[in-house]
């Protein structure tokens, strides 16, 4: 899949709209307003995104993985360095929890997390691009990049790539999404955009 910059936009507003969602269910979730940046769209080999995590010091990372299927098929990628997804934990259930404590409920907290967002995401594209989608349950990976995003088929495989700043009290914290489509899947999801760039013409 090779989007132009106008489908790309169009994917940014789409995109948005699902992370706007996802803020408010964290906010509730979290009992203090979580700030989601807007994702940056791009289109990505697997080896960038893993430099990519590397450069934040992220030899292993954490991932909630969750399929959906359909007309399109997409595995759904939330990825954290290691220590950032412990912050993330720490934050929607306390700071009376220390880091070292989380390894009981980490998992959990994260699958919920990943849940809120992918999902959020993830309907407002099934919402906007007329898509129906199955989700499965949402499960919770830790190893280094290459690993987590399946990469043994190779690391230039182009993937589509969000970038979402979370932004919750003093803290920051940055998270990639990512989906990994098949060829077929690819093909629909470029006629479903550019059927929505129609419509809003």
């Amino acid at each position: 899949m090779k989007l132009n910059p106008t489908e790309l936009d169009a994917l940014a507003e789409i995109f948005n709209h699902g992370v706007g969602q996802a803020a408010l269910a964290l906010s509730e979730l979290a009992g203090e307003e979580v700030h989601l940046s807007v994702p940056k769209i791009e289109e990505l080999s697997k080896r960038v995104i893993t430099e990519q995590l590397k450069s934040q010091g992220a030899d292993r990372i954490c991932a909630v993985r969750q399929g959906f299927s359909g007309v399109v098929n997409t595995e759904a990628l939330l990825m954290f360095p290691v220590e950032q997804s412990l912050q993330l934990v720490q934050l929607m259930v306390g700071d009376d929890f220390p880091l070292e404590q989380l390894s009981e409920m980490e998992q959990e907290s994260l699958a919920e997390i990943g849940n809120i967002l992918l999902n959020s995401v993830v309907s407002s594209v099934a919402d906007m691009l007329q898509i129906e989608f199955e989700g499965s349950l949402p499960h919770v990976e830790l190893g280094e990049a290459a690993d987590v995003l399946r990469s043994d088929n190779g690391l230039e495989d182009l993937i589509l790539s969000l970038q979402i700043n979370f932004s919750i009290a003093s803290r920051h914290i940055q998270g990639y999404l990512v989906f990994l489509l098949d060829v077929a899947s690819s093909e629909m999801l470029e006629k479903k955009i550019a059927a929505f760039i129609e419509s809003m013409a």
